[in-house]
């Protein structure tokens, strides 16, 4: 679909234009937001560990997850690295550490407390005391994760930006501690990244029967999205600075029928919020520095080059041109386009050199992001196209 379109625009498109199609597919309609978002936290898995000073009185105000790219080795000297708020797009040999950041009040004034070597907050350096100093309360970490691995911007009868259905779950092992390793495996739709993908994460501080919440499934983006905003910490692992490497960005995040923007900037890929099939594999075009505008995958033609006539497969699941030659495997990262989907091809894994059934792609359909044998992607008995991206 052309993704880059205002809601009124979007609206009026038939259906049928407006995404990949699939053989089969069902769409789960997100739960009602929660007014009381502690209402929202999951029950306790571990018992409650206390940080803090107990001898210090006050209030806890408010709760932020902060964090920092933690090098491989440092330097003698060099300088600790310090932790804010932006969002963290980073390679899976850069490791991410979380750290808790928490306002309270103590005697009449407002103070930060981390044990981040440094703050940053809203572009802002913060002073700030340590994690040992705050008023003694007990925090749990969480993570803010798509509850379905599938939706549609469409299952109303017309587009509109449904609500992505955002869940907080409990990180084990992580309770109490003032920081903790970013992790981006998701537990309440199938783990295809193994280790790479995106994750949200949230904070809870508990004192005197209170508990403060950092943004989480409440922090709407509003008109326009149906995700969430960027006080909403956010993690992005990416397997390498490969094109294949850009899209393991997006594991994790569900598949999203009609994905759409009211700019690119502003698109639910972009925003690593889920992505149909062809703004899937658009993302990593973008990721590598080119301005690719989003589109559905009857545009990706414009985009790209044809590398070998139009093949369907055999019997023996190789893909023949209609003389009857065997397609070549092109190379990996070149497209696979069948009639209304796409996919990035990842590795030969049939007939050496020979396009077949068995060979590898990444892609996107009725599932979060994956990969996986052409056979076992519901076009395997369809035409394909063999493209390239264009310089």
């Amino acid at each position: 679909m052309r993704s880059r379109l205002s809601v009124s625009t979007v609206s009026t498109i038939g259906l049928a234009t407006l995404a990949c199609v699939s053989m089969a597919g069902i769409f789960l309609r997100p739960s009602p937001l929660v007014a009381d978002i502690t209402a929202a936290l999951p029950p306790a898995t571990e018992p409650p560990r206390l940080l803090g000073d107990p001898a210090v009185q006050g209030g806890i105000l408010s709760a932020r997850v902060i964090s920092a790219i933690a090098p491989t080795s440092l330097p003698p000297g060099a300088p600790p690295v310090g932790a804010d708020d932006l969002p963290k797009r980073v390679r899976a040999d850069q490791p991410v550490r979380l750290y808790a950041l928490v306002q309270a009040e103590v005697g009449g004034v407002k103070r930060w407390y981390s044990d981040a070597p440094t703050v940053t907050l809203a572009g802002k350096r913060l002073s700030h005391a340590p994690m040992a100093d705050l008023p003694q309360a007990s925090l749990r970490w969480l993570r803010v994760e798509p509850a379905v691995a599938t939706m549609s911007n469409t299952e109303s009868g017309q587009f509109r930006f449904e609500p992505i259905d955002y869940r907080f779950t409990e990180l084990s092992g992580a309770q109490g501690q003032s920081s903790v390793a970013a992790s981006v495996t998701p537990t309440l739709t199938p783990d295809h990244g193994r280790g790479v993908g995106t994750m949200r994460y949230a904070l809870a501080v508990s004192r005197g029967g209170k508990t403060v919440v950092s943004p989480g499934p409440e922090a709407r983006r509003g008109r326009g999205s149906g995700g969430l905003l960027d006080t909403v910490h956010r993690v992005s692992i990416r397997r390498d600075d490969t094109y294949l490497g850009y899209l393991t960005e997006m594991f994790g995040q569900p598949y999203i029928w009609a994905s759409a923007g009211t700019t690119d900037r502003a698109h639910q890929s972009e925003r690593l919020e889920g992505s149909d099939c062809a703004d899937f594999i658009i993302y990593g075009v973008r990721r590598m520095g080119k301005p690719l505008a989003y589109t559905w995958s009857g545009g990706l033609p414009s985009v790209t080059k044809l590398l070998a006539p139009r093949g369907e497969r055999g019997e023996d699941g190789v893909y023949r041109d209609a003389k009857g030659k065997p397609l070549p495997f092109p190379a990996v990262g070149d497209i696979i386009l069948f009639p209304r989907h796409v996919g990035a091809l990842v590795a030969d894994r049939g007939q050496p050199g020979i396009l077949d059934d068995q060979d590898i792609m990444m892609h996107t359909l009725f599932d979060s992001p994956k990969e996986q044998a052409i056979a076992e992607s519901g076009y395997a008995q369809t035409s394909v196209e063999l493209r390239r991206w264009k310089r």
